[in-house]
């Protein structure tokens, strides 16, 4: 059991990791983005822009990750940061889900 535990640790870790990465690219496009982490544990990116926002979750595991909105659609793979950044934020400024 307590491997378990030490793994889905690592996982999370992991995914936090992930959600940085884009939360600095984001800014760095000058986004407005927030990353929490609620009381299921699960880390998410919320991204704002004119009383609009969307919801970014890392999913995956063993080492496969990609970044999807809360809605379901997966926007890309974890290694294409800046990709993704680009979209979100075109995503957010149309006001497209």
């Amino acid at each position: 059991m307590g491997t378990l535990v030490a793994v889905e640790q690592r996982e999370l870790a992991v995914r936090r990791e992930r959600l940085l990465r884009l939360h600095s690219e984001l800014k760095r496009l000058g986004a407005s983005t927030r990353v929490r982490r609620p009381r299921n544990g699960r880390w998410r990116l919320r991204v704002r822009c004119d009383g609009w926002s969307e919801t970014v979750m890392c999913a995956g595991a063993d080492g496969a990750y990609a970044y999807v909105t809360a809605h379901g659609r997966v926007l890309g793979t974890a290694s294409e940061v800046r990709h993704v950044a680009r979209l979100l934020v075109w995503m957010v400024e149309r006001r497209k889900r």
